[in-house]
């Protein structure tokens, strides 16, 4: 049977690369990409959103928690219209990095448990490869000292751990910093 597998991991972590590469690889995979998800929706409801950039810049200006309800609807609406039928990636990540410190939107236990993930990856970076990643791609992300990557990487990881505890998953954790090709080759493992 396919797997539904959710993906997380801080800013600059690899996730994108990464299941772009997988993807090309088994191409039968779809994937959900929670923030390309959020910025189409928050187009179709205002002009003035232009890009992913900017809905990662403006994050906690522009994002409200009923953007997140609404488009937590539509993500596991389409995990139960693929499951079972083709692999299922969903690529979000519930903590960002805010003016202020850190925001977490988070499934409920509800949510969680309807998503009801095979598997859980985190992908992570050494908080010198984040930074080294976003100062040469910011693609919105802000810059951020090293413990602040670090302490991302790991309120990310224990949202990760939290989902397999309430939805009976295990939970992977890849280093993103090495060969991707021998990644990718594991993560493929992980589907078959």
């Amino acid at each position: 049977m396919p797997k539904v597998v959710y993906v997380t991991g801080a800013p600059a972590a690899g996730k994108s690369s990464t299941l772009r590469l997988l993807t090309e690889q088994i191409p039968d995979i779809v994937v959900w990409e929670y923030g390309a998800r959020l910025t189409e929706l928050l187009q179709a409801r205002s002009s003035e959103i232009k890009s992913q950039d900017e809905v990662r810049t403006n994050s906690a200006k522009v994002v409200t928690p009923a953007d997140i309800a609404e488009l937590d609807q539509h993500l596991l609406a389409f995990v139960e219209q693929n499951r079972g039928r083709r692999p299922v990636i969903v690529d979000s990540h519930p903590v960002t990095k805010e003016r202020y410190g850190y925001r977490i939107t988070a499934f409920s236990l509800a949510q969680i448990q309807r998503l009801a993930p095979d598997e859980i990856w985190v992908f992570i970076a050494s908080p010198t490869e984040t930074r080294r990643r976003i100062e040469s791609d910011a693609g919105g992300r802000p810059q951020v000292s090293e413990e602040e990557a670090r302490f991302h990487t790991t309120l990310q990881a224990s949202v990760a751990a939290t989902y397999g505890v309430l939805s009976n998953a295990a939970v992977y954790v890849f280093e993103t910093a090495g060969s991707r090709q021998n990644l990718i080759e594991q993560l493929r493992k992980r589907l078959a």
